[in-house]
């Protein structure tokens, strides 16, 4: 267990008690830091809010209205002010997000994850929490816009763009569409697939390609070279015993991470009787690394050599047979050895999965090459993983070319002026293609470009035509999630400044005539009943579910085939000159495409707490002289690019991580200039990850905005001999502890026996309490953004967010434990604690902060007068102080953004999580109205409705029988500074491990430990 052996730290400075660390402790509020510059202009203040100001049962189905008129006659099924709610789906990088939206007369204003939904099960991520905001975007294309040479270009009508595409393409048309081409984002539309073969029979000779940056066509190629035909893999993580992750981010980036947080966190609750053990292999720490039982940091390059390890482990024991088809492998995998350091991890795995034989996995991550996931679906075969935990599906396009290879043949011809007309619909290739393709520089050649976009970007400044896109809240369209259940994309409000879907651009194109989106889709989900005369009452259910149970791809188990094994490489072990650099989404930004939303701008990342920018991450051993901040130059084959650094614990030695998404030149204003572009230094050849980079100092810094060491609560003693006073915050063990001590968390309290100055309040009725569970979180900060988006609480820019000033409600405290080299993380989510001795209510000259009858600490913010009391009398520093009029002057669609439950606070008065006290009180009122008690688990917050892992339990504390107040009994269950006798209402359960054979978990346990229970 977490004991002063093994203590935990926030960031390396605390790790080695620096003099600038100690200064900010003992200074303990950076928010009140002096004003030190000029009050920001208009014009700067615009830019970093742009849309970014406040914004906030089962669904319904949306009327197909394409125009908005007066209440003159109040809508069927509409009462004014009461919350309606509807299903629809965000298709992000063909794989759809199945939400619920919860709309006000007409308004949507918050997104959740579908509770009915077998991709989400009510969970969202932080992405689908964030769209909301894009609707709202002031900066969204409103008009089409004409280039003739280049330029700023001018505003048109439709009107103009219709008269001239007609003519044009009317011409195309009687040559077959030579030389016309079509470059589609990824997608999942059946509806868009439909118009898209319409097209190409309009035009036979045109060409269709598709481009996604973060394409996992790596481990669609591998189940080509494995079973003959590409697949999807789907991973249940609620049936493995043991996992192995060869750079799969299978909690994080992956497009099922919402199922698979829920899948396993089901099984690692202590309660359950049964945990899985998971071991993870990746250069740079990520959300499945930071859940790991056994995290093993290594470059990328070196996954591979580990991956033939762990199979050359499991066919040479003589328990499992290589497949005939595969037999070509045998004599290789023997020929690659591994590191001491590496032996004992890799040994743990060959072990557990050949004990665990049908229930286990070995997943690729996408940064790996075709023959590691071959490797991969090979070892799953073999050891009966396939038909269990790991399913396949039939891959929905298996004759297309690979995204790199396809965007690489547009270019080309382009270049070569080849392409007379290009219509590209969404993505943005000029900034994110590979390097080496120079597609902007190609799409400068091309006469006649039409982009369709939200924004007016950097492809679509190098076209002819931008047209304003839809946003998908506007849209009619259809999805599909991952597995390939069918879902639909119905509108909450008529499209903001009008607009197409990727599928009306096409079958305008292809007929000359505009179609309606809504005629569009429900033609497609026609054709596929094939004429059920139950149709319309099918098409209704759909609507009203948001997806059809019914349609999805079936399950199969391939077999491996030969052909394909002669070629597969073994891993290169040769030391590589310099160092490596990695190319990862962002967790916030995904590919660049959110880079105006200032929610997520602001979001510190789950594992490096940076916000407003990305950076180059380091290893601690690879440091030198280096110092977080300093501006480093990457250099490789011709290219460079310069980044500020970053020291992270856990990152691979030898091995750099650049967030992509960053370094937008155009695209909206709170895009424009933040970061650095990675795409520049990313070549086609080398899509994960680039050997022979060498790292340079150029002698500048730059200032970070990292919340990590902001609101430091005092916990710094902890772990220090004789001189430990307090129990650590962050407290977690492993199962057999837990087995040995099933209180251990409550053992680790140690203080005199608690006494209060003060009378103690009392209590009648309800009790309101959150308990969360620190094994089920993954820190990836889905809560923070439906706690932002609920709560109307406003961005504040990167430089406030510098001074310690951000208005985040809840944060999530990052931990390590350990070497910082290897360290173990954990992550602690902070919302207001509702003590029931509050010191913050001891200290407030005018009782702005008070206790309500059912012992919520509320705030009454038109008593506020700012004297900030409350926030240095808070030990928990949950406090947050609105310095600046950040919701001023709102004003169109912008007042539209607000949640109509919530107060948009202005400048001068203190904020703070309320529980989602607005929620509470409808249900308080419903149940009212009804006569009846209201039932545990009718009032959730925006936290714990959207967490994937469902990690967090609210609930009424007064009731013996809920299930938070079981929680709070559990052996593991704390509070955080339990010896101020505060008594605060939320408690937390600490994290679990699960380390195997030869190697410990962080708290000193060396003994094998049974993880089936």
């Amino acid at each position: 267990m977490n004991t002063g052996a093994s203590r935990t730290w926030r960031t390396l400075e605390e790790y080695a008690g620096t003099p600038e660390f100690q200064d900010l402790v003992e200074r303990e509020f950076p928010s009140l830091l002096p004003e030190t510059h000029s009050p920001a202009s208009r014009r700067q203040f615009l830019k970093v809010m742009g849309a970014s100001v406040a914004l906030a049962g089962m669904a319904g189905c949306r009327w197909p209205q394409e125009t908005i008129v007066p209440f003159a006659s109040r809508p069927k099924g509409l009462t004014p002010g009461v919350p309606q709610h509807f299903a629809t789906a965000m298709d992000l990088s063909g794989a759809a997000r199945p939400l619920i939206a919860t709309s006000y007369d007409g308004r949507p204003v918050k997104l959740e994850g579908n509770p009915e939904h077998p991709a989400s099960l009510g969970g969202a991520d932080l992405l689908s929490q964030a769209a909301i905001l894009g609707l709202y975007d002031p900066e969204r294309s409103r008009h089409p816009i004409l280039r003739d040479g280049g330029g700023t270009g001018s505003s048109r009508t439709v009107e103009d763009f219709l008269q001239e595409a007609r003519a044009h393409f009317r011409t195309l048309g009687a040559s077959g569409g030579q030389g016309l081409r079509v470059l589609s984002e990824a997608s999942s539309s059946q509806t868009l697939a439909r118009m898209k073969r319409e097209f190409l029979h309009a035009f036979p000779k045109a060409v269709w390609h598709e481009y996604d940056p973060l394409s996992r066509d790596a481990e669609r190629e591998g189940t080509r070279t494995a079973f003959g035909t590409p697949y999807r893999p789907h991973y249940s993580m609620d049936a493995a015993e043991v996992i192995v992750s060869l750079g799969a981010d299978l909690l994080g980036s992956h497009p099922e991470s919402v199922r698979n947080a829920r899948d396993f966190a089901s099984r690692r609750r202590a309660a359950d009787g049964t945990m899985n053990r998971l071991y993870v292999t990746e250069s740079r720490f990520t959300i499945t690394g930071g859940q790991a039982d056994h995290r093993l940091p290594v470059t990328e390059a070196r996954i591979a050599s580990l991956a033939w390890a762990v199979a050359n482990g499991v066919f040479s024991s003589g328990e499992v047979s290589i497949p005939a088809a595969a037999s070509a492998l045998r004599d290789r995998l023997g020929s690659v050895h591994v590191a001491d350091s590496e032996a004992k991890v890799v040994a743990g795995m060959v072990r557990d999965l050949l004990a665990h034989r049908g229930h286990g996995m070995v997943a690729a991550g996408p940064g790996q090459g075709a023959d590691v996931h071959a490797l991969a679906h090979l070892l799953n075969v073999a050891l009966g993983n396939a038909g269990g935990p790991v399913t396949y599906t039939a891959d929905p396009d298996p004759d297309r070319e690979t995204h790199v290879a396809s965007i690489g043949s547009l270019a080309t011809a382009a270049a070569s002026g080849q392409v007379e007309t290009l219509v590209i619909l969404g993505g943005n290739p000029a900034y994110d293609a590979p390097a080496d393709h120079r597609f902007a520089d190609a799409l400068t050649r091309v006469p006649h470009a039409i982009h369709l976009s939200l924004y007016d970007d950097e492809t679509s400044r190098a076209c002819r035509w931008h047209l304003p896109r839809t946003h998908f809240l506007e849209s009619w369209d259809d999805a599909a999630t991952w597995d390939g259940t069918a879902s639909v994309v119905q509108p909450l409000i008529a499209p903001l400044y009008g607009g197409w879907t990727p599928a009306e651009l096409i079958a305008f194109l292809a007929t000359g005539e505009s179609a309606r989106g809504h005629d569009l889709v429900r033609q497609t989900w026609r054709d596929a009943s094939e004429g059920d005369a139950a149709f319309d009452q099918h098409w209704r259910r759909v609507l009203h579910d948001g997806f059809a149970a019914d349609r999805r791809r079936e399950s199969m188990v391939p077999s491996v085939t030969g052909g394909s094994w002669d070629a597969v490489k073994s891993p290169d072990t040769a030391p590589g000159i310099g160092m490596e650099v990695v190319f990862a989404g962002d967790a916030c930004l995904h590919d660049g495409r959110f880079a105006n939303n200032g929610w997520l701008q602001e979001l510190p990342d789950p594992s490096t707490k940076l916000t407003w920018g990305n950076a180059a991450l380091i290893a601690p051993s690879d440091a030198g002289g280096l110092r977080t901040g300093d501006v480093v130059r990457l250099s490789r084959g011709g290219r460079s690019m310069e980044i500020p650094a970053m020291i992270l614990p856990g990152q691979a030695k030898g091995s750099v991580a650049v967030a992509l998404g960053y370094g937008r030149t155009r695209g909206g204003q709170v895009a424009e200039g933040v970061g650095a572009d990675g795409y520049a230094f990313r070549t086609s050849d080398l899509q994960g990850y680039a050997s022979g980079v060498l790292m340079e100092k150029t002698g500048r810094r730059a200032k970070l905005a990292v919340t990590q060491e902001h609101h430091i609560l005092d916990d710094t003693t902890q772990g220090r001999g004789e001189a430990a006073r307090l129990p650590t915050l962050y407290r977690q063990g492993t199962l057999s502890e837990f087995r040995h001590d099933p209180a251990f968390a409550r053992h680790m309290d140690h203080h005199p026996p608690l006494k209060s100055l003060w009378k103690e309040h009392s209590f009648d009725g309800h009790l309101w309490g959150m308990s969360i569970d620190l094994t089920a979180c993954n820190g990836c900060s889905a809560c923070v953004v439906a706690c932002q988006a609920e709560n109307n609480i406003p961005v504040v820019g990167p430089r406030e967010v510098a001074n310690g000033r951000e208005m985040h409600w809840l944060r999530v405290d990052r931990y390590f434990t350990g070497d910082p080299d290897d360290p173990e993380v954990g992550h602690l989510p902070v919302p207001c604690q509702q003590c029931e001795n509050a010191p913050c209510e001891q200290v407030c000259p005018v009782a702005a902060t008070t206790h309500t009858e059912e012992g919520l600490n509320d705030m009454v913010y038109n008593r506020c007068i700012g004297t900030r009391y409350c926030l240095n009398n808070c030990p928990y520093k949950v406090r947050r102080y609105n310095w600046f009029h950040n919701t001023k002057d709102q004003e169109g669609v912008r007042q539209m953004a607000n949640n109509p439950e919530v107060t948009v606070r202005t400048r001068g008065v203190m904020e703070k999580c309320t529980y989602c006290v607005q929620r509470i009180t409808a249900v308080r009122i419903q149940a009212k109205n009804d006569g009846r008690p209201i039932t545990d688990g009718e009032i959730t917050p925006a936290c714990a409705q959207t967490c994937p892992a469902k990690a967090i339990v609210f609930g009424d504390l007064s009731d013996p029988d809920s299930r938070v107040q079981s929680l709070r009994e559990d052996g593991r269950s704390y509070v955080l500074l339990e010896e101020l006798n505060i008594r605060p209402r939320t408690s937390y359960l600490a994290r679990l491990r699960n380390p195997g054979d030869g190697q410990s978990a962080a708290s000193g346990d060396h003994g094998h430990q049974d993880h089936r229970g």
